[in-house]
């Protein structure tokens, strides 16, 4: 969907940062309002379009969240979101700290600590926010690569605006004005000849 669909208003109800008005969502065939909110969000990882770090180390803001982390296993989560490389550049390597919200990194850097973070967490499920949008194009190629690694076996919601990293998925769900008004798969929607479709025709003439 365009911008202000409610794409993220949509997925924001799976960690409980706002709570449905009418209906239930459901974990497992469980109302997430009767889970603990740290037992929930224990089991899902995020990477959005505007990521958030704490002024504290690169292995730090990585392995956020869990006090016996091993060094290989952060290592091996950088090296998989294609990270390695700017982070060994750092004054520190990985005990670099990079400010509050990460000030010393670009919009890029930033983002693939965000994708490190989520492969380190390894949660069951993965909400991917737009999740490549700060990266080039060679980047995001390397990156959409470890993603794809990072999907498998789990459940993922991608929110996206380029058609290309959702074709693949088992359903897309089309929002306009804050309600569903098509659902399927890639080639169901682009045979329905609706707004995927059409969104689905811009983007890659314009390719």
């Amino acid at each position: 969907g365009f911008s202000g669909a409610g794409k993220s208003t949509l997925v924001d109800l799976i960690p409980r940062f706002i709570d449905p008005t009418c209906g239930v969502v459901r974990m497992g065939g469980v109302d997430i309002r009767e889970l603990g909110l740290s037992d929930l969000r224990s089991k899902i990882a995020m990477v959005g379009q505007h990521t958030f770090l704490f002024n504290d180390t690169v292995y730090n803001n990585i392995s956020y969240g869990n006090s016996s982390a091993s060094r290989e296993q952060v290592i091996a989560a950088a090296k998989a979101a294609y990270a390695v490389d700017f982070i060994e550049r750092l004054p520190s390597g990985f005990d670099t700290v990079v400010g509050e919200g990460g000030m010393s990194l670009s919009g890029g850097e930033r983002q693939r600590l965000a994708i490190a973070r989520a492969i380190y967490k390894d949660a069951p499920i993965l909400i991917l926010d737009e999740a490549t949008s700060a990266l080039d194009s060679e980047s995001e190629r390397q990156v959409q690569e470890a993603l794809e690694t990072l999907m498998a076996n789990r459940t993922t919601l991608v929110i996206a605006h380029r058609l290309s990293t959702i074709e693949h998925a088992n359903r897309i769900v089309v929002l306009e004005h804050g309600k569903i008004i098509e659902n399927g798969t890639h080639e169901e929607l682009v045979k329905q000849n609706g707004v995927y479709a059409n969104l689905h025709r811009i983007q890659f003439s314009s390719a």
